[in-house]
């Protein structure tokens, strides 16, 4: 009977001590989503490392300030906080970092022609089928979704009776918030934005002192000393319940990996075993959204209004007050240009880009180009590492490769912007890696 005892105790042994081992995970990306990710698994007692093939964190999240102005910040990358985004909210609150209200009322430039809010907008009868639209959302069936994707926002917009003047000027509107024009979007992906988002779709609130606080934030406590920068993963193999990630600067070990990288990184990626068919497909087929941020500093606030932002058709396109409630005679504004105006843009140097720019508020101010001092552009369709700034669905995606983009692979598993339900903004981001980390904690 002490035999048997003892026995019993050696076989259980192993599992004891197995329980009581410190898990460890391996995450690729050290933007809002790997960061995100990190610091849940942190808090709950893993060890984490984080492989960052750039040079610094923060990925899409990119806050700026000029020399000329140091105080006065904008941002490069990523922007807002929306009402609804209730996690983003909860960690600024956590973090100590104050949201300040950042809500615009858009003017509209047409062939030179400056309108005020109110002055302009869309039919009748455009208005009375958008807020229909909006109204039966929630009724839509799985059936009706699926169909709805499969058609661009522009086709299904003019099908619901908006005349030409109400689609152009909604292409204006709304392409900013997908990067391409709405004749390349999912209906469904532009529905389901507008219909789940707050009155000013989510442009309302930013963090006061720039949107890397967060990053910076969430460094501190993952720890720089679990963070690998100018790291480039090669291969994530998977092998006898463990992973191993190799990088062009060594070998990480862990007991899973969450995989946080754009898709024009992970497609660099090898993995072994090989990712599904449809899975690899799915990865070849989604594209992002060609942007380029002008943050342009001007001498003096001619557009007076704090809330000012400005809808445009010319190449510079949408125009907003980057400096909203930040103290000072100077301001900032950010030009906004998708797609071909991006990539127009996106080939001048900086002194012919603010040169376009500027001149093209000359409709609204006549003083715009000699008011100007400085400019800091990025273009992200140019970066290496995202070749764009946020996930494009164009129509059939959404709920024909999406789903599949976020399959686990053994004990790889994905988050990023690009296969969250607020796809495109840092709450989707963060939701996403908090989730992966999450099924590993469980």
């Amino acid at each position: 009977m002490g035999l048997g005892a003892a026995t019993a105790g050696a076989v259980l042994a192993p599992n004891i001590f197995s329980q009581r081992r410190k898990h460890s995970c391996v995450v690729i990306g050290a933007g809002l989503s790997g960061l995100a990710a990190a610091y849940k698994l942190k808090s709950a007692g893993w060890s984490v490392t984080i492989l960052e093939a750039r040079s610094r964190i923060g990925g899409r999240v990119f806050s700026h300030s000029f020399k000329e102005e140091p105080t006065l910040i904008s941002e490069l990358g990523a922007e807002w906080v929306g009402e609804s985004h209730e996690r983003i909210k909860a960690l600024c609150s956590d973090f100590e970092i104050p949201l300040q209200r950042h809500q615009f009322e858009d003017r509209l430039m047409q062939n030179g022609r400056v309108s005020q809010p109110g002055e302009w907008g869309f039919s009748p009868q455009a208005k009375a089928a958008f807020e229909k639209l909006i109204k039966d959302y929630d009724k839509l069936t799985t059936l009706q979704r699926t169909a709805l994707d499969k058609l661009d926002w522009w086709t299904f917009l003019e099908n619901k009776g908006f005349t030409q003047p109400d689609l152009i000027i909604r292409d204006l509107m709304d392409s900013t918030d997908f990067g391409e024009s709405i004749r390349h979007v999912s209906a469904f992906s532009a529905l389901a934005e507008y219909a789940e988002s707050s009155p000013h779709n989510e442009m309302d609130y930013k963090m006061t002192g720039g949107n890397s606080r967060l990053v910076d934030e969430f460094a501190k406590r993952v720890g720089a000393d679990n963070i690998r920068l100018a790291t480039r993963v090669l291969e994530v193999k998977q092998r006898a319940g463990k992973v191993t990630v190799t990088t062009d600067k060594g070998v990480f070990d862990g007991d899973a990996c969450i995989c946080t990288a754009p898709v024009a990184s992970l497609r660099k990626i090898k993995f072994d075993p090989p990712l599904p068919t449809s899975q690899a497909a799915a990865i070849e087929k989604l594209t992002y959204a060609r942007i380029v941020k002008n943050s342009v500093l001007f001498d003096e606030r001619f557009w007076k209004a704090e809330n000012f932002s400005l809808v445009s058709d010319t190449a510079s396109h949408y125009y907003f007050h980057s400096t909203q409630n930040q103290p000072g005679k100077s301001g900032i504004l950010c030009s906004y240009a998708i797609g071909e105006k991006a990539d127009l843009l996106a080939s001048q140097d900086n002194e012919r880009r603010m040169n376009v720019i500027t001149r093209d508020l000359v409709d609204l101010e006549p003083r715009a180009p000699q008011l100007a001092r400085s400019i800091a552009s990025y273009a992200w369709q140019r970066d290496e590492f995202t070749h764009g700034a946020y996930a494009l669905y164009r129509p059939g995606q959404w709920f024909g490769i999406r789903p599949i983009l976020a399959r686990p692979h053994g004990k790889v598993l994905f988050a990023g912007e690009h296969i969250a339900d607020w796809q495109g903004f840092m709450e989707g981001a963060i939701e996403t890696g908090e989730t992966a980390a999450d099924a590993l904690i469980k």
